[in-house]
């Protein structure tokens, strides 16, 4: 059997065997980057993100001067707290309600770093929510639906048909007179027929219809109460009279 040595590599199979190793090299790295921007959230451009970015030019106005109630995360990119917190917040920021702001400060950022600094944010991600310009922490769960609730029944300012209609949209003040001819034994029936939707179709629903579902409750329920308490108050005051009668 012959044996076959190998031979001496060419000057022209050097340029080919110099290609194949800066290809795999460019292959590496491409697959290095790509990786880190899976697992870094924010590396994508800024224009995607839903959320509010607040710096210094706009914090102040934001969080204590704009009118709106809301929350504000502090967070670093490297946490890994905050990196599985984000796709929550974008999704809060994505269906929040107009009367509010969902935010965000990158303690990270040179620029931002001094908003972190003056608020005493030493662990992330630190939550904190603005009501009325007064700022609160937030200690709460971090689950999607948890904070959900917690904006709807504290920051958001609720749609009062009763009360004052300027909080409601024309949406809403339609619903709103459609319900109030109608009686307490069929409104209590909607309202559970709400609440069961809400829970039924978590994952088939856009926010934007969960957010309607939510605000249509709320309505019936505020239309209910009012209701309840005018049936009391006319039967207090009949009672009042009859004992004045009797007198």
């Amino acid at each position: 059997m012959a044996v076959i040595f190998p031979t001496k590599m060419t000057s022209q199979a050097k340029p080919r065997h110099s290609f194949r190793i800066l290809f795999i090299v460019s292959a590496l790295i491409a697959a290095v980057v790509a990786a880190t921007e899976k697992e870094n959230p924010w590396s994508n451009a800024a224009s995607t993100d839903p959320v509010l970015r607040l710096t210094a030019s706009n914090y102040q106005s934001t969080v204590f001067h704009s009118g709106k109630n809301g929350m504000v995360k502090f967070y670093q990119s490297w946490c890994g707290h905050s990196i599985r917190l984000k796709p929550i917040w974008d999704q809060l920021a994505k269906e929040a309600h107009p009367s509010i702001f969902i935010a965000h400060v990158d303690c990270g950022a040179s620029k931002e770093n001094d908003i972190c600094r003056d608020n005493f944010i030493t662990t992330y991600p630190a939550l904190r929510y603005y009501v009325n310009g007064t700022e609160y922490d937030y200690k709460g769960p971090l689950a999607l639906e948890a904070l959900r609730e917690f904006i709807a029944l504290t920051l958001v300012l609720t749609c009062n048909p009763i009360l004052d209609a300027t909080t409601c949209s024309d949406r809403a003040k339609t619903y709103a007179t459609k319900w109030n001819q109608k009686d307490v034994t069929k409104i209590i029936g909607e309202i559970e027929r709400l609440g069961n939707m809400m829970k039924n179709s978590e994952s088939s629903t856009t926010a934007e219809l969960r957010s309607w579902m939510r605000e249509r409750r709320d309505i019936l329920k505020i239309i209910h109460g009012a209701k309840v308490a005018t049936v009391i108050a006319i039967q207090g005051g009949k009672e009042r009279d009859g004992n004045s009668d009797e007198l």
